[in-house]
């Protein structure tokens, strides 16, 4: 199975927690609406209550009154008495209204009306008996005792219709509580497992960045070591269109130096410098394949005498130095060795020694001094010539520049110091010049450490 993107996972996570809220919103609702019924219920069973306590207030308001009357024959006690029967319509009509659709209870409420409406009748008779016949005959009545019989149905009908109503509460209320538990559990699961999922959303989004940075790691890796591929293939076809022109134009110099008549040891001689020169073209050829095979992130390195890389350079500049009477000086006591490219440091000999024979002052002769300095642990090379020189102040910001020619030569091409500034400036080097115009020119490089 592949790896989860980070966009999927984003919208797994956005989904799950969707659902999850979505499951944890509806169970709310449901509980919520459970909890709201119970409550209705338990209103409407303190209610009930409520009303069946009027009741048996207002019945015994009735009994009060019949009793009262009996004993003083006060006329008064009759309002009593009257009130209570209002009072009990009312709440009957009451306790009818709320359990219109509960059966069990509208049962219950028929025997208890039709207890009221005994005690009612039983009060009726007392007073007409007291009424018509005196106190006697109806103290005589009552204690009979169906009056008190009947009461005592009637409280014990409301205390079992109070004891149905608080077993219906306390039913209603347990289930309350079970809805506002099952309530909090499901809140708290939902934490829960929004917290994990988070946390694993937290966990592989991080592995993915990660990846992602690592992916984007080796792409500037690969980007830069194409970067440096690339530099050096043109380094390549630069390195060859220059050089090996130089030593094209001294096989052709030395050449032009023999005549039909030239004594057999100056054949001999030039024949060794040809030799020499196609030998160190042959070399050159070489060592610039080899630049093709590179694989590596960087150029590699080399410890390099700079007396050896001097003499070769030379060797294949042979056919100009003759042809300019160049006299070149070098000293490289103080520095000897230098870790570096090869190919690197030829071409830096090459082209900065090439430049000195090539712009020269025809008016005298040629004189290029080569040195080598270590200044605070840094390593320098100078070259230093009295040529025609350059205006530095016309010309300076462009020196280095690519196709940039400052004098009237057949061989000038505008590469040569472009390309050694960009070999010196990727080996984290530099280089400056200082020139006055028919006085000379020093080229400073500084090698990067």
């Amino acid at each position: 199975m592949g790896k989860i993107s980070l966009k999927t996972t984003i919208d797994i996570t956005f989904i799950v927690i969707v659902a999850s809220f979505a499951i944890l919103a509806y169970s709310i609702h449901s509980r919520s609406q459970s909890v709201k019924q119970n409550r209705m219920i338990v209103n409407h069973t303190s209610n009930i209550n409520s009303v069946l306590e009027k009741v048996l207030s207002s019945t015994i308001d009735i009994e009060t009154g019949a009793r009262g009357y009996t004993i003083t024959g006060d006329e008064n006690y009759l309002e009593v008495y009257n009130h209570g029967h209002k009072n009990l319509e009312i709440w009957i009509d009451s306790l009818r209204s709320m359990n219109e659709t509960d059966e069990y209870q509208s049962k219950k409420l028929d025997t208890l009306e039709k207890l009221i409406e005994s005690k009612q009748k039983v009060s009726a008779m007392v007073i007409k008996t007291r009424r018509e016949y005196g106190m006697e005959e109806a103290a005589a009545l009552i204690k009979k005792g169906r009056g008190k019989e009947v009461m005592d149905s009637i409280r014990r009908s409301i205390r079992d219709y109070q004891k149905q109503a608080v077993l219906i509460l306390s039913d209603n209320l347990a289930q309350t509580e079970e809805n506002v538990q099952a309530r909090n559990n499901r809140f708290f699961l939902f934490i829960f497992v929004t917290f994990g999922i988070l946390i694993f959303a937290y966990i592989k989004i991080r592995q993915n960045t990660q990846r992602l940075l690592l992916d984007k790691i080796i792409q500037e890796n690969l980007m830069d070591e194409l970067t440096i591929q690339n530099q050096q293939l043109n380094d390549f076809a630069n390195i060859t269109s220059h050089n090996l022109r130089s030593p094209a134009s001294n096989i052709t110099a030395l050449i032009a130096t023999i005549e039909k008549d030239s004594p057999i040891e100056e054949y001999k001689t030039i024949f060794e410098m040809l030799r020499k020169v196609a030998q160190n073209l042959n070399d050159s050829l070489n060592q610039l394949m080899e630049v093709l095979h590179i694989k590596k992130n960087k150029v590699e390195k080399e410890l390099l005498s700079f007396q050896q890389i001097y003499s070769k350079t030379i060797e294949s500049l042979q056919g100009e130095i003759l042809k300019s009477g160049a006299i070149i000086k070098a000293d490289f006591k103080e520095v000897a060795e230098i870790a570096y490219s090869r190919i690197y440091l030829e071409s830096i000999f090459h082209n900065l020694i090439s430049n000195a024979l090539k712009y020269r002052a025809l008016e005298r002769t040629p004189e290029i001094t080569i040195r080598s300095e270590r200044k605070n642990n840094i390593v320098y090379l100078y070259v230093i010539d009295n040529g025609l020189g350059i205006d530095l102040n016309k010309n300076g910001h462009k020196i280095f520049g690519m196709n940039q020619i400052f004098h009237n030569h057949p061989e000038a091409k505008g590469i040569g110091l472009f390309m050694t500034k960009t070999q010196i400036e990727s080996m984290k080097g530099k280089i400056t010049v200082a020139s006055e115009v028919n006085i000379g020119t020093t080229f400073t490089v500084m090698f990067g450490t």
